[in-house]
């Protein structure tokens, strides 16, 4: 009898304690949200991801859920991830980490900013300043792959990456990219080796200054160009 009365009492303790925290931490004036620290925000608009999480007004942090807020965040456009996390007595940490984007997309006929997965971010709208290259792959479920491998592509040979609006894709992994003077450049699967070439003659010949058409890089070793007429 007595060891049953010294456990209820030990519960009803434990509840007494549980609700007094609980009633001395929703006073008002405890623990109240003063301060959210958004740290990597770039392209996110910050109004907009501080309205996304949607906290109320002198909210009380111990009630703020960080996997909510996490989820609410991480379903806008450019946020790859979040970390959330509350710093007491009044502080809520947020750290982004956003989607890098490296070319345009065409999807449904829609133009659509790509991430570096290949995967679209958004669609490409008024007032995005960007000037990235649109890449075509050829149509099949390896496409995001081939955007990937495009960019990585590009991003080896720098001087010329500035130089290319467009890039479309064929089956058996043959390209046309398409620079901004409207040269078109024919590459096959040894890309890499092909506009290595044809870099060491724009070094040496200016050839990519001057009035062609069309450069084919498919012949092993060699560079067929097609003036303009």
């Amino acid at each position: 009898m007595l060891r049953r009365l010294l456990i209820l009492g030990g519960l009803l303790l434990v509840a007494s304690s549980f609700y007094l925290g609980w009633w001395i931490a929703n006073q008002p004036g405890r623990f109240v949200l003063k301060t959210v620290q958004m740290e990597g925000v770039i392209r996110t608009p910050l109004q907009m991801a501080t309205e996304q999480m949607r906290i109320d007004k002198d909210a009380n942090l111990l009630w703020v859920d960080p996997r909510t807020i996490k989820e609410r965040l991480e379903a806008m456009p450019w946020i790859r991830s979040a970390w959330v996390r509350r710093i007491f007595p009044d502080t809520l940490a947020v750290q982004i980490t956003e989607k890098i984007p490296v070319c345009m997309g065409v999807i449904e006929e829609k133009l659509h900013i790509m991430d570096e997965y290949g995967q679209p971010i958004k669609p490409f709208a008024t007032g995005d300043t960007m000037i990235l290259p649109i890449v075509r792959p050829a149509a099949n479920k390896e496409s995001a792959r081939e955007v990937v491998w495009m960019i990585n592509l590009l991003d080896r040979f720098p001087g010329l990456k500035g130089m290319i609006s467009e890039a479309v894709g064929f089956s058996g992994k043959r390209w046309a990219l398409y620079t901004t003077r409207g040269i078109k450049l024919l590459i096959s699967e040894n890309a890499e080796q092909e506009l290595g070439l044809l870099m060491r003659l724009q070094e040496k010949y200016k050839i990519l200054d001057r009035k062609i058409q069309q450069v084919e890089l498919r012949i092993p070793g060699k560079v067929a160009v097609r003036r303009l007429p």
